[in-house]
């Protein structure tokens, strides 16, 4: 992944502060600057595992649909928001939970 790939996708995602940008509109934006979405998705995560990008809060959409007897049925879709790595935003991070 190139440096300057890798900076367009944090700047995008630093759009809107520390509130943070939906994971999705991120691929759309790089996208529609030419880059491929497998590549873009695989950026991303290497660039949350690399701590230069961090979960700032979720978004949640509700998917409504009928099933295959025409009966609606809803669903939650829930999709991240990433946010330009910060140590403040990093700490929610280290949710405390018993290892097991």
């Amino acid at each position: 992944m190139g440096e300057q790939f890798s900076e367009a996708i944090v700047e995008q995602a630093g759009k809107a502060g520390e509130r943070g940008v939906a994971m999705g509109q991120i691929v759309d934006a790089m996208v529609g600057l030419g880059h491929g979405v497998e590549a873009v998705e695989q950026a991303i995560w290497e660039l949350m595992a690399s701590r230069r990008l961090t979960p700032s809060g979720f978004v949640c959409r509700i998917v409504k649909r009928r099933d295959a007897f025409g009966e609606p049925v809803q669903a939650r879709s829930y999709e991240l928001l990433l946010a330009p790595w910060s140590a403040e935003q990093d700490r929610q991070l280290e949710l405390g939970l018993p290892r097991g």
